[in-house]
């Protein structure tokens, strides 16, 4: 039973998008992590992606201050996507849609850290893989408050996403 694509069709799919972002920029970058945060892209590793845009670019610190601030915004979109189809739909259309292969124990899991931390919870599973995101299916069947869950989607991805370019920068300027 296969579980994703085999490693040189993942990679070719990895080279393919990377591709489009150094041809589009920015707006595909954009829209690149608004389908990351609504898990249609899940598989390809934001790890790789945004560092790579960054180094390929040769991103001053400016522009490296913008793909974070687009890259996050575009992230917390797509999982506010989530949020509002698991509001709208509920647990039985999230986990019954072809689009999604979630298992229960990890919806369980986030639900449980939404229960117990709220908003702090949301902020701590963005930087846990596998949990990335999952949070806002329960926070949208709990018809968690908007505002806050923004606040602490937002915060915790901006930091994420600053640290990949950060480490990733100094790795390489520290290598070359």
């Amino acid at each position: 039973m296969s579980h994703g694509p085999s490693p040189p069709m993942f990679e070719a799919i990895v080279d393919a998008v990377f591709a489009l972002l150094l041809y589009v920029g920015l707006p595909a970058l954009f829209v690149f992590f608004v389908l990351k945060g609504a898990f249609v892209a899940k598989p390809i590793p934001t790890t790789v992606v945004l560092p790579g845009y960054v180094l390929a670019i040769s991103a001053t610190r400016e522009e490296m201050i913008l793909v974070v601030l687009v890259s996050a915004t575009g992230n917390v979109i797509g999982q506010m996507s989530i949020y509002y189809l698991a509001r709208r739909e509920g647990l039985t259309y999230v986990q019954s849609s072809e689009r999604f292969s979630i298992p229960s124990e990890r919806i369980e899991q986030a639900e449980r850290w939404l229960d117990r931390y709220g908003g702090i919870g949301v902020f701590v599973t963005n930087f846990v893989p596998y949990l990335r995101g999952l949070i806002f299916i329960p926070a949208g069947i709990a018809r968690y408050p908007v505002p806050p869950l923004v606040f602490f989607a937002f915060s915790s991805t901006l930091i994420y996403h600053a640290a990949i370019v950060a480490i990733a920068v100094g790795l390489v300027r520290a290598i070359f």
